[in-house]
């Protein structure tokens, strides 16, 4: 029994990291992908006033929000990729991009947040 446990724990190890693995190095393109994050932000914007209740605008901002987010986070990941230096904070200007875009996404879940708040229910 000891040794099955034994046998198992990498390979039950391995299984959960998996998806991880295959999102790091999926196949997609991160150009076509931020389009589309686009895409799906401007429809998003355009379908708000037609929500019929408060509810369903809430939930509109929250899944532009969400879009937002991946689209920051495939830009970051790109910028990351495309300039490490950027990443290791050694720009001329002496400003860690990385942890600025990090922040704005703070901010954003924030903004909705506060916005919750003042919507009545």
């Amino acid at each position: 029994m000891k040794r099955i446990k034994h046998l198992l724990k990498p390979t039950l190890t391995s299984l959960a990291l998996l998806p991880a693995i295959v999102t790091a190095h999926s196949a997609s393109d991160p150009i076509e992908d931020i389009h589309k994050y686009d895409r799906t932000v401007a429809e998003r914007q355009e379908n708000f006033d037609q929500s019929q209740s408060e509810s369903k605008k809430i939930q509109n901002l929250r899944d532009q929000l969400s879009t937002v987010e991946n689209k920051i986070l495939t830009i970051r990941n790109l910028m990351a990729t495309d300039y490490p230096h950027i990443k290791d904070d050694m720009s001329k200007y002496k400003f860690d991009y990385m942890k600025s875009v990090d922040n704005i996404l703070v901010q954003l879940k924030k903004t909705l947040t506060q916005a919750e708040k003042l919507l009545p229910r």
